[in-house]
This record gives structure tokens, C-alpha cells and sequence, in this order.
């Protein structure tokens, strides 16, 4: 009678088991049945660029040159900036060049705990489809000092060709200010800490960071995370499944540079 007892108590547990598995792997994919249909509005003055509407949370700034003290622009340089963006949209998010998967730009600040959940998001899709996009990153430190000093360091290391490396490294600690804890882990990932230093104070790392603020700017990215998918902008969280049929849509409306 025992042993028969233990049976029954057994299999209701490994049924239990399975129950919760396929509700772990069925509730995404029966939520993904009835998503609805996206909604759009059109940008004025930037067409063919529209807005997703409905999207989730983003963590917003205080404002878009936020700790970005450092050889802090001219007015005219930045009103360039946003003209060049006005006119070349496409490039001032995606850069130069052309491809035929769609391009999705992605707007981060270190400090933001939503987009380390959309970055490994976007990072999972690009992984299970691949070949199908490619992801552009930019930095947008609306947070502080510390987003600003991540922000310079991610993009220095991009110039020896190590973004995610250095990504990775900082997103576990994300409240650096210290450039001496920088340059030791360049050192730990054998990159050039003293041309690390330097480039962070350079020109092109200013640049690339206030082009970014001026399409933050002519967007109204005024929180982080946000995206272009193609021609589809949109500030906040998505869901996985979301996020894979915009970019799927988007295939037939491809940014052309």
C-alpha cells in the first residue's frame, strides 16, 4: 500500500512537472497567437519614418547631454548635427554602407535596467535568426556620470574592434567612474589600456556620442531604451515574439544609406 502510495505521489509530482514546462514554453507562443496588430503613426517631417505606438516601460533621462562634460559642443556644431540627421536618417542610424538584412539601432544607457533586458533579448533573437538583422548600438548616457564614463569606455574599445568585450565587462558593473578601474580592465581583456584612455577623450568619441544625442533629439528618444527597426522607431520594452515580425515587416521597407 505504501509503495503504491509513493507511485501515485511520484507521477503527480513529474505530471506537475510537466504541466509548469509546458506552461513555461506554451503561454509565450499561445500569447504570440493573439498579439495584435501593430499600430503606426507617420513622423512629420521625417518620412517614411513612423512610430510604433503601445510599446512597454523605458527609463527616461534627465536630459539628452547628461554627464557629457568633456569638450562639450558648439551650438552650430549641433544644429549641423541635426540637420545632418534630418537629411541622412537612415546613415546617422545605422551608418554608411548597405546591407540586405534589416538594420535595427539600439539606444542604451548603462544605468537603465530595462535595456540590459532588451539588449539580451535582442542578442537571444539575433542568435536564433540569424543572417535575418544586424544590430547598430549607441550610446545614450542620459544618467549620470558613471553612464557617460561606460558610454566613452564601450566606444574606445570599438576602435580596437572589442565593443561587446568591453559591453559585457561594464554591464556587471555598470557605476564606473574611475578610469584607473578602466584601464585595468583593458588590461584583463588585453586590449590597449593607454590607447583606450586616449581615445576616450578624443574627438570621434565625442562625435559619435553627440550624433547620437542629435538623433535623440530629432526622434524625441528622451528615455532609454529606443529602437529604429528599419524605418520604425519606438522607445521602451517588446516582446521577443514582437520584436521578430517588426523586423520580419520591416524586410520589404529597408533603410537605404
Amino acid at each position: 500500500m505504501a509503495a503504491r502510495t509513493d507511485w501515485k505521489r511520484r507521477a503527480l509530482l513529474a505530471g506537475g512537472a510537466l504541466a509548469v514546462a509546458g506552461w513555461v514554453k506554451g503561454v509565450p507562443y499561445l500569447a504570440s497567437l493573439g498579439q495584435p496588430d501593430f499600430a503606426f503613426e507617420d513622423i512629420p517631417d521625417l518620412p517614411p519614418f513612423r512610430r510604433l505606438q503601445g510599446v512597454g516601460a523605458s527609463t527616461p533621462g534627465a536630459a539628452i547631454f547628461t554627464g557629457i562634460t568633456a569638450n562639450e559642443s558648439e551650438p552650430e556644431t549641433d544644429y549641423e548635427l541635426e540637420q545632418f540627421v534630418r537629411t541622412n536618417p537612415c546613415a546617422a542610424f545605422f551608418g554608411e554602407g548597405s546591407s540586405d538584412t534589416v538594420p535595427v539601432a539600439m539606444f542604451s544607457d548603462f544605468a537603465c535596467p530595462i535595456c540590459r533586458v532588451m539588449d539580451d533579448r535582442l542578442t537571444d533573437l539575433q542568435e536564433s535568426e540569424p543572417e535575418t538583422f544586424h544590430i547598430v548600438r549607441h550610446q545614450l548616457p542620459l544618467l549620470g556620470i558613471a553612464s557617460a564614463t561606460a558610454s566613452r569606455a564601450v566606444l574606445a574599445a570599438d576602435l580596437q574592434g572589442r565593443y561587446r568585450d568591453m559591453h559585457t565587462r561594464l554591464i556587471r558593473t555598470p557605476a564606473v567612474t574611475d578610469e584607473r578601474f578602466i584601464a585595468a580592465i583593458a588590461e584583463n581583456l588585453d586590449l590597449d589600456a593607454d590607447r583606450l584612455l586616449e581615445d576616450m577623450q578624443s574627438n570621434a568619441i565625442d562625435r559619435r556620442l553627440r550624433l547620437t544625442a542629435a538623433i535623440a533629439d530629432v526622434f524625441g528618444f528622451f528615455g532609454t531604451p529606443a529602437f529604429a527597426v528599419g524605418r520604425t522607431v519606438f522607445m521602451g520594452s517588446i516582446q521577443t515574439g514582437s520584436l521578430s515580425k517588426l523586423i520580419a515587416d520591416e524586410k520589404a521597407n529597408l533603410c537605404l544609406i
